[in-house]
C-alpha cells in the first residue's frame, strides 16, 4: 500500500490543534520519545528530517498522550530558606528525632518528624509556554547544517518546536522542545540555519 503523503507547501499555513507524544525506553538507559502533530483537526503528521517537500501523513499511536492536557502555570516551591547544605540538615533533622517528645512519638505512634528544611515555604508560578503553541499557525521549516536531524516548525508566533526522539534517561529531554524565538535557535545552532521558504520562492 501506498504511504499518503502531504506537501510542505500545503502544511504551511495549517494550524497546529494538538501535539501527543508517545515515551518509553530502549536499553535500560534511554529515554525515547514520538510526537504526533494534528493539522487543523484534521490529519495528522511528525516533524521530517532535513530537507523534504512533502511529509509523511500518520496516525498517533494508541500510547500517546496530549501535551496540551494542563496549560496551566507550573508551580516553583522553594525549600530550604536557610540554605543549608545537606550534611546541616542531616544534623538537624538527627537532632529533632533525639528530642524526647519525638521519641515517645516514635515508640507509640511511629512517628518520623519531618524534614522542614524541605518543605515549602514559597510559591511562584512559571507561565506555562506550551499554550503560546496551540492553534498556532506554521510558518516556515527549518534545518540545521551542524545537525541534519535538527529540524523546526516555525509558527506565527516567533516560536520554533522541534523533537529529541533520544535522551539519556531521567534527563527529561527526550520529547518535544520550543524556542521562544529564532535568536534562541540561532544561539544554539549558530548561523547554519536554512529555510524552507528560501528553496521554495
Amino acid at each position: 500500500m501506498q504511504e499518503e503523503r502531504i506537501a510542505m507547501t500545503d502544511i504551511i499555513g495549517k494550524t497546529i490543534t494538538d501535539i501527543r507524544c508517545k515515551y518509553g525506553e530502549v536499553d535500560g538507559w534511554l529515554d525515547t520519545a514520538y510526537s504526533y502533530i494534528q493539522l487543523d483537526g484534521q490529519c495528522w503528521i511528525s516533524i521530517p528530517y532535513g530537507l523534504v517537500h512533502d511529509v509523511l501523513l500518520t496516525e498517533p499511536d494508541p500510547d500517546a498522550t496530549s501535551i496540551f492536557t494542563n496549560l496551566s502555570d507550573i508551580p516553583i516551591y522553594h525549600v530550604n530558606k536557610e540554605g543549608k547544605s545537606i550534611a546541616e540538615v542531616t544534623a538537624a533533622h538527627k537532632k529533632r528525632k533525639q528530642k524526647l517528645i519525638n521519641r515517645i512519638r516514635k515508640f507509640f505512634f511511629g512517628y518520623e518528624p519531618p524534614l522542614i528544611e524541605y518543605q515549602p515555604y514559597k510559591v511562584e508560578y512559571q507561565e506555562n509556554k506550551l499554550k503560546h503553541i496551540i492553534n498556532r499557525t506554521i510558518t516556515d521549516f527549518l534545518w540545521s547544517s551542524n545537525d541534519p536531524e535538527k529540524r523546526y516548525f516555525e509558527l506565527d508566533n516567533g516560536y520554533l518546536i522541534t523533537e529529541q526522539y533520544m535522551a539519556p534517561t531521567g534527563t527529561g529531554l527526550a520529547g518535544l522542545h520550543y524556542y521562544v524565538s529564532f535568536n534562541h535557535v540561532k544561539l544554539q545552532e549558530g548561523d547554519k540555519i536554512s529555510r524552507y521558504s528560501n528553496y521554495n520562492k
